[in-house]
C-alpha cells in the first residue's frame, strides 16, 4: 500500500529542510510518494527540496490558494493513501507513516484519524489534539489519513473557503464513512500559519460557522462559548492588574493548574508575579513535554497532591466542567477553581 504525502509550498526557506528530513528519515519510505505542489517561489525553497531524492514529482507555478495547492496535489497523486503535510510542519517520528499504514490494513475503513502535536514558538505553549472529534475540539488536519477514493466519493477541497476547506472535507468524511480513531501522535504542528494566526481569527470564525451551518454542528454553541470566554477573559485581565488583591489570596501557595495551553501560561505568569508558587502543570494524559518554562508537567495520575494546596482549571471550552470533575475525583481533598474564578 502506497501513501502519498502532499506538501503545498510557498517561499518557506527557512522550514522546508525540516519538514522534508521527516519524511525521509520514515521506516516506511518505500511505501512513501512526497509530492511537492509549489506556488512559484522565489527564495530556495525548490533548491532545497532538489536536494531530497525522496521527492518524487514537483509541481511549481502559481495558484489560487493553499486549498487549490492541495487539490492538484491530489490529480498528480499515485498512493491508495493521501496526507498533507505542512512546509513549516514534521512528521512525529519515524514510525508514524508505518503505523498508520498498518491500521489501514482494515480495508473497511476510508480514513485514519491521530493525534497531534501542536507548538508555538511566540507563546511557548505546547499541547496534544485528539484523534476523535467527539473529545474537546476534535480532529486536527495535520492528524487525518484517508484513501484516496475519498476525493470521488466527497469531492475536492472547496475554495469557497480560504481556511476552514480541510475542516469542511474531515467533517463530511466523519459523517459519511468509516474510519478508525488512533491515540498516537503522527505530526507536530506550527502554530502561526493561515489558519492559526491571530490576524486571521475573525474570518477563520466567519468560516467556522458556515462550516457548522453545513454539517450537524450547532455554531450558536460555539459562538455562545466564544462570548463567554471573552468576557472572562476580561475580568481576569482586571484582576491581574489589581495585584494586591490577588497577593492576598495566592501568595506563596503552592499551585498546580491543569492545561498547557497559552491560557494556562498566562494565569501562570500572573500568580507568580503576586507570589505564588506554581508547582506544576497538569494534563489528563502523558504529554510530549516534561516541562514548559522550566516548570514541571505532569499527568493527573503522577501528580503529588501533598505538595499543592489549589488546583487552577484553565480549560476554556464546553467540556471545563467535566474536566473539574476528574481533577476532583483525582485529588479529593485539593481545592479546585476554574480560572473563572481567579
Amino acid at each position: 500500500m502506497k501513501l502519498t504525502i502532499i506538501t503545498a509550498t510557498y517561499n518557506c526557506e527557512d522550514f522546508i529542510s525540516s519538514c522534508l528530513e521527516s519524511v525521509a528519515r520514515q521506516s516506511a519510505i518505500e511505501n512513501i510518494e512526497h509530492i511537492i505542489v509549489d506556488g512559484g517561489s522565489s527564495d530556495a525553497t525548490l533548491s532545497k527540496v532538489s536536494m531530497f531524492p525522496h521527492v518524487k514529482k514537483i509541481y511549481s507555478g502559481p495558484d489560487r490558494g493553499i486549498y487549490h495547492a492541495f487539490n492538484r496535489g491530489v490529480e498528480l497523486a499515485d498512493g491508495d493513501i493521501i496526507y498533507f503535510l505542512g512546509a513549516d510542519d514534521t512528521l512525529y517520528d519515524q514510525s508514524s507513516i508505518e503505523s498508520v499504514l498498518s491500521a489501514f490494513s482494515d480495508n473497511t475503513i476510508d480514513y485514519v484519524s491521530t493525534r497531534v502535536r501542536c507548538f508555538n514558538d511566540d507563546t511557548g505553549e505546547v499541547w496534544l489534539t485528539n484523534s476523535n472529534e467527539n473529545e474537546g475540539s476534535g480532529i486536527c488536519h495535520q492528524g487525518f489519513f484517508c484513501k484516496a477514493s475519498l476525493f470521488e466519493k466527497i469531492g475536492p477541497f472547496s475554495e469557497c473557503f480560504k481556511l476552514c476547506a480541510d475542516s469542511f472535507f474531515m467533517k463530511k468524511a466523519i459523517e459519511s464513512v468509516d474510519g478508525i480513531c488512533l491515540d498516537i501522535v503522527s505530526a507536530n504542528f506550527r502554530q502561526g500559519g493561515a489558519s492559526s494566526s491571530s490576524l486571521s481569527r475573525q474570518q477563520l470564525q466567519q468560516e467556522q460557522s458556515a462550516v457548522a451551518l453545513l454539517t450537524s454542528e450547532r455554531s450558536s454553541n460555539v459562538e455562545y462559548q466564544l462570548d463567554k470566554n471573552v468576557n472572562d477573559l476580561k475580568s481576569l485581565l482586571q484582576k491581574s492588574l489589581r495585584k494586591e488583591e490577588l497577593q492576598t489570596k495566592y501568595s506563596n501557595k503552592k499551585v498546580g493548574i491543569f492545561g498547557t495551553r497559552q491560557l494556562s501560561l498566562s494565569i501562570a505568569e500572573i500568580l507568580l508575579s503576586v507570589g505564588a508558587k506554581i508547582e506544576c502543570f497538569i494534563t489528563s494524559r502523558p504529554s510530549s513535554e516534561s516541562e514548559l518554562n522550566d516548570i514541571p508537567v505532569r499527568t493527573l495520575s503522577n501528580v503529588d497532591a501533598t505538595c499543592l494546596c489549589l488546583v487552577i482549571n484553565s480549560i476554556e471550552g464546553a467540556h471545563e466542567d467535566e474536566v473539574s470533575g476528574l481533577i476532583k475525583e483525582a485529588m479529593n481533598h485539593i481545592q479546585v477553581l476554574s480560572w473563572r474564578e481567579l
